[in-house]
């Protein structure tokens, strides 16, 4: 909590060096939570959706308007809509159990569950993933993702600095 608070701190004098050191130990805990147990989109385990981009269309621009969930391995999760350079975000709370997700939006408090499933898709090229909500909470029933990262940092190449945003939001909680 201590650690919390200087961050706050330093945040609200530098926030351009306070972003880049969550962003950095935002990057390092993402790369450890995606695919740490080998998962595949074939076998069909739920752990897939942690530590990935769900995007509901392939952004051709920064300035495309689209609706991306990121899951972070520990627990916090980013609902975002806009572009690169104007978006609105919600950050949750939310708990795993299999293929059941509980979320609790922290701005409202309000709350969604829903079951979804990872499957190997290639409906909307370059995505090689779908993750189904069966009751979305925010946008669309099905969002999609790249079950690679190399092909995600190469397909968006800004993804990789949005995904370091999310987390640094995300760090502030």
């Amino acid at each position: 909590m201590r650690l919390a608070r200087r961050l706050l701190a330093v945040a609200a004098r530098h926030p351009l060096l306070a972003l880049l050191l969550v962003a950095t130990v935002a990057f390092f805990a993402l790369r450890r939570s995606a695919g740490d147990d080998g998962a595949s989109p074939e076998d069909g385990n739920p752990r897939l959706i942690l530590g990935r981009v769900w995007f509901d269309q392939y952004p051709e621009k920064r300035t495309d308007t689209v609706q991306i969930f990121i899951f972070l391995g520990g627990g916090i999760g980013i609902y975002e809509s806009g572009s690169v350079w104007r978006a609105s975000t919600d950050i949750f709370d939310f708990e795993r159990q299999g293929n059941k997700l509980h979320m609790t939006f922290l701005h409202d408090k309000a709350t969604a569950e829903t079951k979804f499933k990872i499957t190997a898709c290639d409906e909307k090229p370059p995505f090689d993933l779908c993750l189904d909500l069966d009751n979305s909470p925010r946008g669309p029933r099905r969002y999609y993702g790249f079950g690679d990262e190399e092909d995600f940092g190469r397909r968006v190449p800004w993804g990789r600095a949005l995904v370091r945003a999310a987390e640094s939001r995300a760090a502030m909680k």
